[in-house]
């Protein structure tokens, strides 16, 4: 059995997949996993990207960030009384965030740029980074801790990981966290910049891959360090490295990302034949595929099946971590034959790559017992967490 650091009561996800864990299962094993939809005004020219559909978000003036965070917290029943009975100052909130308030401000530059006036609602508080954690604290109650994580793409999962430090330290009994982001301009062009966007839609462990897909969106938890009625995951482990390698290319000889894959194994008291899946960063870039099979390849050899599900949802920055828990519970529940989706691409793995990738689905024949997400960034932080059945 894993040790199990702390436990998920409730979870809230949205992105181009879908809203809540049915729609992401729905899309996971669909036959047809295209959910992304080409848009000219990112970065110069079309690119698919993982668009939440404005439907899903309502109708509200809030920022889209705010709305996205609307939209995983009205799938977590029970916030309200579960705050109430820990008390509002024994309870946090830790999100990742890189993008905030950006589309608005980008709307407000381009009125500016045109009338020579900003919005009448216009506040520049709305791209501080802190805005989506207070706007959690604020629309909850909550007074105890409230932050926010910014390290790029393994933001959600370092807030998660964050979470679960403040209740084992006994600052918290309950605790918010996760990550999510919106689409902006800033960012796409700013990877497009980089050569990294990809003009089809990513391919992420094939021999056809050539970039990523941005997206929006991502996922909420509530996070508790006992075990109760209501806990239907567990996080059995979790670590962080940093290789410092470059400033935005992974380190290719994987060390980085295997420290971290390894470190959440030992602290969850599991060994790499526990795990039934690996949930892959996989971007779909050269690199980043290349080193994290490298990386998978010599912990779990051809042993347990990795696939990367950012073909449906695109890459959703500081969101990424935090859906890797979505899509963990969307294997770890409600799936009692153990079915794991396949690698979400149109085309065959590479057979160059170390790791086993899973290009079909399949049944365990029993239920999922463990699965091991990743989440790496700029700079060389890595962060692993393995998700298990309580």
């Amino acid at each position: 059995m894993p040790r199990c650091r702390a436990y998920i009561e409730s979870l809230g996800t949205v992105s181009s997949a879908g809203v809540g864990l049915k729609q992401l299962r729905r899309s996971l094993f669909a036959p047809n996993r295209n959910c992304l939809q080409i848009c000219k005004d990112l970065c110069g020219r079309p690119v698919p990207v993982g668009v939440v559909d404005d439907a899903w978000l309502g109708t509200t003036r809030l920022p889209r960030t705010a709305r996205l965070i609307e939209a995983c917290l009205v799938q977590m029943p029970d916030l309200s009384a579960r705050i109430k009975e820990a008390g509002a100052h024994r309870c946090a909130v830790v999100i990742g965030a890189c993008t905030s308030g950006m589309p608005e401000v980008e709307a407000a530059m381009q009125l500016r740029a045109s009338t020579g006036r900003l919005p009448e609602d216009f506040c520049i508080r709305a791209l501080n980074l802190d805005e989506p954690a207070h706007f959690i604290a604020d629309r909850l109650g909550i007074t105890g801790p409230a932050y926010t994580i910014s390290n790029a793409c393994a933001s959600g999962s370092m807030a998660i990981l964050s979470g679960i430090e403040l209740l084992e330290s006994g600052l918290a009994d309950f605790v918010i966290a996760g990550g999510v982001d919106s689409l902006s301009r800033f960012t796409t062009s700013g990877f497009a910049a980089l050569g990294a966007v990809s003009d089809a839609p990513c391919a992420p462990f094939s021999r056809e891959r050539n970039g990523i897909n941005l997206g929006e969106g991502g996922a909420l938890v509530a996070l508790v360090k006992n075990k109760t009625q209501s806990s239907f995951m567990a996080v059995a482990g979790g670590f962080e490295t940093c290789d410092a390698y470059h400033f935005s290319a992974p380190d290719p000889s994987g060390a980085g990302a295997e420290a971290a894959m390894r470190g959440a194994l030992a602290d969850a008291d599991l060994s790499a034949e526990d795990i039934d899946l690996v949930s892959a960063h996989g971007t779909g870039t050269v690199h980043n595929d290349q080193m994290e099979a490298l990386a998978a390849g010599r912990i779990f050899g051809q042993n347990v099946p990795m696939a990367s599900y950012k073909r449906l949802t695109g890459h959703t920055l500081a969101g990424a971590g935090a859906l890797q828990a979505a899509i963990a519970a969307a294997h770890l529940t409600d799936n009692p034959r153990g079915r794991l989706a396949a690698n979400a691409s149109d085309y065959p793995a590479d057979p160059a790559l170390a790791a086993r990738i899973l290009e079909e689905a399949c049944e365990l024949g029993r239920p999922v017992r463990a699965v091991l997400t990743n989440a790496f960034a700029f700079g060389g932080s890595n962060a692993s967490i393995v998700f298990s059945a309580p």
